[in-house]
């Protein structure tokens, strides 16, 4: 009992001798410094500037967090009146706790934020259900005058296959794609009739995408033995169609796709989580960080 005792208060012995900081302003922090790093090795000093990196930018948090508090100081003000009397390990200790808080804060945001695009997922899934009262009936591809000049066009039969008669504008999005590329060759967003409109079951809306731009790129579409060219496979002209019921009145209520799709949200659920398993492999320590000029 006696040894532990002796060796707590040699410990506390040698933390009392050691040299510490001084924040009452910069030259006097700027002698401490001296005289602290005197006592320090080559990996210690660079820990040292690795932690007075990380109470500076604790320090810029704080103004910004709490202006009110901190009104009329500089950064550097805050900074060092937080390290002032510190010696070196308890400036690092400092930084680390500082480092680990930091990191449990973001884990915590991220998550936050994963919830929430995990709902936004639940709510397009849900809108989607709502709007599924579509179907492509047939297609068919024409050639119409356009500008003088004989045109492809895709004719497109969109059919209402809800049971209940659908009351209030409609409003539809038409995309067709190079299949090999992805490149969009036409998107078109219509609104079908007004508020007094009314669709029965088994109803259609046709919509006609124009092809001039497809002359050069895709002249099957151009040189038919025969138009019109009814239900064709578009895989056959490299064609991609994508039609998406955006927005329906359903029982007096709009009901809107949201603009995100689900590809794009599990994405970022994917890039968050994997900044999570980032933060939570590092110790919070001054090792975790590189010293950069």
């Amino acid at each position: 009992m006696k040894n532990v005792l002796l060796l707590l208060t040699l410990i506390l012995f040698l933390s009392s001798c050691s040299e510490k900081f001084n924040g009452k302003d910069e030259q006097s922090f700027k002698l401490s410094r001296e005289k602290v790093e005197k006592e320090l090795d080559e990996k210690e000093k660079t820990n040292l500037e690795k932690a007075l990196r990380v109470v500076l930018t604790e320090a810029m948090r704080l103004k910004w967090q709490e202006p009110e508090k901190y009104e009329g100081k500089s950064f550097n003000k805050i900074s060092l009146e937080m390290i002032n009397g510190l010696s070196y390990s308890s400036l690092i200790n400092l930084a680390e706790d500082i480092l680990k808080e930091r990191n449990k804060k973001e884990i915590t945001e991220l998550s936050t934020e994963i919830d929430s695009l995990k709902t936004q997922i639940k709510e397009l899934s849900a809108a989607e259900k709502k709007l599924n009262l579509f179907k492509v009936s047939s297609i068919k591809i024409k050639k119409e005058d356009f500008f003088d000049e004989l045109v492809p066009q895709l004719e497109i039969d969109c059919q209402y296959i809800g049971k209940t008669n659908l009351i209030g504008p409609k409003e539809i999005g038409f995309k067709l794609l190079k299949k090999s590329t992805q490149e969009v060759l036409k998107s078109e967003i219509i609104t079908n009739g007004d508020n007094e409109s009314i669709l029965e079951s088994g109803d259609i809306i046709t919509e006609n995408l124009i092809l001039s731009q497809t002359k050069e790129t895709n002249p099957q579409l151009w040189n038919a033995s025969k138009y019109p060219i009814e239900n064709p496979n578009l895989n056959n002209y490299d064609l991609e169609l994508k039609v998406t019921v955006l927005s329906l009145m359903i029982n007096g209520k709009k009901i809107s796709l949201p603009k995100a799709n689900s590809s794009q949200i599990n994405l970022e659920i994917k890039t968050r989580q994997e900044k999570i398993n980032e933060l939570k492999s590092l110790k919070g320590t001054l090792d975790d960080l590189e010293l950069t000029n």
